[in-house]
């Protein structure tokens, strides 16, 4: 085989290749436009007595390509969102794709999924109230407060996809491992009408003008997508004891619970939840029986804290105003100890504070 021959065949199968690519490509719209005037026409040649004659043609004949609605909805990031009690603004992310063959609206809503449904390998056990849907309209992907107020597709092209937010406040009583699932609904409308007027399905025959067909799953111009909040909270759980220290009598040796006795309590606080409790405080009111005692601990403090196995820290309760701006004070008989160096109780921790009283 000559090196010429061999360039043609290369130069072939190229082109045989290259033709393959662009039918894929081809292959990969969603089709003719919906509206598209399709037509054709007809051409007899005949001769006659071996005589070519004046070709012979037909009247053309031409019809729309009718609207054939699909879409998908997607959940996007394939996990749950974890949230904590009282946030505000928290986001579900979807996306609505358009893979019919006409610009279509959509009319958006979302909807708490019934109790015991399973997502993510967790089942649903609460709600939220006040789910909101926005649309992506600077198509950043992120949910912008003010920026992204459309709550329905007003149209969107062919082959187009757009995000879509699920947004709500988590109540501050929300529990730990709550689990809320979240379905986004998307029904085919009418472009330009922002999701106003419902797109109606074509009965019947053919027609000439452009007939609208449901060709998405259900053939019913509707989709869903489901995903998932999942609330990780600090659970608290708080316990006081009291021991007797000393007595005047016994001093530190069998003490007993006499007038004049040093009495020191203990406040235990536990976190059983699944997320860190942060800026803790306390506060308690010492009966009036009882006078608190200055000085209790090392460097004259008044209040031990100490939080898991970290070493222990202290703070000075003065009566009236926190002169010294630790955040330890005392108002008459109430001790409130509120750290700057904030109490911080991780999940499965537990945090102490310590002080002491005499008893009149």
């Amino acid at each position: 085989m000559t090196s010429i021959m061999k360039r043609l065949k290369t130069a072939s199968g190229l082109a045989v290749l290259l033709s393959l690519l662009a039918g894929v490509q081809v292959a990969h719209a969603t089709g003719t436009t919906a509206g598209t005037s399709v037509s054709n026409t007809a051409t007899v040649n005949y001769n006659v007595g071996g005589v070519a004659q004046a070709p012979i043609a037909s009247a053309p004949t031409s019809f729309l390509v009718d609207n054939k609605i699909d879409l998908t909805v997607t959940e996007v990031g394939g996990a749950a969102t974890t949230v904590v009690p009282g946030q505000t603004a928290a986001v579900l992310i979807y996306t609505v794709s358009n893979t019919g063959n006409s610009p279509e609206g959509y009319q958006l809503s979302a909807s708490n999924l019934a109790s015991g449904s399973t997502l993510f390998t967790r089942t649903d056990n609460a709600d939220f109230a006040g789910l909101g849907v926005f649309v992506d309209s600077n198509a950043n992907g992120t949910y912008d407060a003010g920026v992204d107020t459309a709550v329905n597709i007003n149209t969107l092209a062919k082959d187009a996809t757009v995000t879509v937010f699920v947004v709500v406040n988590v109540p501050n009583g929300a529990a730990n491992a709550q689990v809320v699932n979240v379905r986004l609904q998307a029904r085919a409308a009418v472009p330009g009408g922002s999701g106003a007027t419902l797109e109606t399905q074509t009965a019947g025959a053919d027609t000439a003008a452009v007939d609208i067909v449901f060709a998405d799953a259900g053939r019913d111009g509707l989709q869903t997508a489901d995903d998932q909040y999942f609330v990780q909270s600090a659970a608290l759980a708080i316990s006081k004891t009291s021991s007797v220290i000393s007595d005047p009598f016994n001093l530190a040796v069998n003490p007993k619970a006499i007038p004049g006795a040093t009495m020191e309590y203990v406040v235990t606080i536990s976190n059983t939840g699944a997320a860190t409790a942060g800026a803790i405080s306390v506060s308690d009111t010492l009966n009036a029986n009882l006078a608190f005692v200055q000085g209790a601990y090392a460097g004259a403090t008044d209040v031990q804290i100490q939080v898991g196995a970290l070493p222990a820290t202290f703070c000075i309760a003065e009566a009236g105003a926190d002169s010294n701006a630790d955040g330890c004070s005392r108002a008459g008989q109430t001790l409130t100890v509120n750290p700057t160096s904030a109490i911080s109780v991780a999940a499965g921790q537990s945090a102490t504070v310590r002080f002491r009283a005499t008893i009149n």
